[in-house]
């Protein structure tokens, strides 16, 4: 215990004895580390947060058609692959042009490069549920602002414009099916000949397959040369060329691979018109409700703001760094003064060098408390005697 006191009271001595110098070197070091702050460039993030509510991914007029999404997980990454689709290169390219961060005239290899670099100022990850939130980096707070507000417009306009396009591609398909629907059955009513005039592939294709049927019931009965079955061949061929002229023309249709069966029974007919009518009916109305109400599909839990006070640097945190940089330096100084300081027998050597002497010995350091001690005794001792 005696030596731990002796070596904590040295140490206690050492600080007092350099306690200038290591207040200056604390001090010196946290004020250069919080004047770099003002220095270096400064880095401001803006962002904002928006939520895809659930009702925006189940649609009953068209679950029987195209699934709806119903797990969270399945959301949320669902969410997370429109986003990345919707911050294109084309997005990035436009945003680097408008704000001069990088020209156009770039050759391929540095564009893609600081493309990049670009893109890393972005972020957007989830924050819970179908909560997404998205982030930009500028050094100028403004332009990081617009270019977040112009980046919310970008991403909810992407989902409304998914969610259209999806029931206007099942309307359209729809169209082309209730065309063909039509075309064809006026035809059966009047006569089937009239199939060419029609110059729709869906009903073309439902008039071959008749044919094919047709021929294939006569050539049971009469040979391949008969009037009835060469009549049906040469139509059949007519309208395999006007396929393969529509197929190579590449004609502004749609239509489907299989061709489509109608049958001539009144009541199935009827049944069948009135349901392609009802779902095309629904359609047109679940799309006006889609354009009216996509807005409150997704709701904005965050608007963008101006950023007041810079990510990087940070001037509390490069004020602690200089703090420990400071004490780590002053520790060093302090070593090396006293390890490496010369003692009282190796500074003895260098002044008998000087003065051509000899070094004989260091006599004993006397310590006064000892000495003390032993005279208190000695007088004690002494009054002792005398009494």
């Amino acid at each position: 215990m005696g030596t731990d006191k002796v070596a904590i009271k040295d140490l206690v001595n050492i600080i007092l004895k350099y306690k200038r110098a290591i207040i200056a070197t604390v001090f010196l070091t946290a004020a250069f580390s919080v004047q770099l702050t003002f220095w270096m460039e400064k880095k401001y993030k803006a962002d904002f947060e928006i939520n895809v509510y659930s009702k925006y991914f189940k649609n009953p007029l068209i679950s029987e058609i195209i699934p709806g999404v119903y797990q969270i997980p399945e959301m949320r990454f669902t969410i997370d692959s429109m986003i990345k689709e919707a911050i294109s290169d084309d997005y990035i390219d436009s945003v680097a042009f408008e704000y001069g961060i990088y020209s156009k005239d770039l050759v391929e290899r540095e564009l893609a490069v600081q493309r990049q670099h670009l893109r890393d100022r972005f972020s957007y990850f989830s924050t819970g549920g179908q909560s997404y939130k998205i982030s930009f980096i500028h050094t100028d707070p403004f332009i990081a602002k617009k270019v977040v507000e112009k980046t919310l417009d970008l991403v909810k306009g992407h989902f409304i414009k998914t969610r259209i396009d999806t029931i206007e591609m099942v309307k359209e398909i729809m169209v082309k099916r209730l065309q063909s629907f039509n075309a064809a059955q006026n035809i059966s009513k009047s006569d089937s000949s009239n199939a060419l005039a029609s110059k729709n592939p869906d009903v073309l294709k439902s008039e071959l397959e008749k044919l094919n049927s047709n021929i294939a019931a006569l050539t049971k009965q009469f040979n391949q040369n008969h009037p009835k079955v060469v009549s049906l061949k040469s139509r059949r061929n007519v309208i395999k060329n006007w396929l393969i002229e529509f197929e190579n023309k590449g004609a502004g249709f749609i239509s489907a691979e299989a061709p489509l069966a109608f049958t001539s029974d009144k009541n199935t007919v009827e049944a069948l018109s009135a349901k392609f009518y009802t779902k095309y009916h629904d359609f047109t109305i679940a799309l006006e409700v889609e354009k009216r109400s996509l807005e409150s599909y997704i709701g904005i839990t965050k608007q963008p703001s101006l950023p007041i006070s810079p990510i990087s640097p940070k001037k509390r945190l490069f004020a602690a760094v200089g703090l420990i940089l400071g004490l780590l330096f002053a520790f060093i100084f302090v070593f090396f003064n006293e390890v490496m300081a010369p003692n009282r027998e190796e500074q003895l050597l260098v002044e008998a060098d000087e003065f051509g002497a000899l070094v004989l010995g260091v006599l004993p350091r006397i310590n006064n408390e000892v000495i003390n001690g032993a005279i208190a005794q000695t007088d004690d001792s002494k009054e002792a005697r005398v009494h």
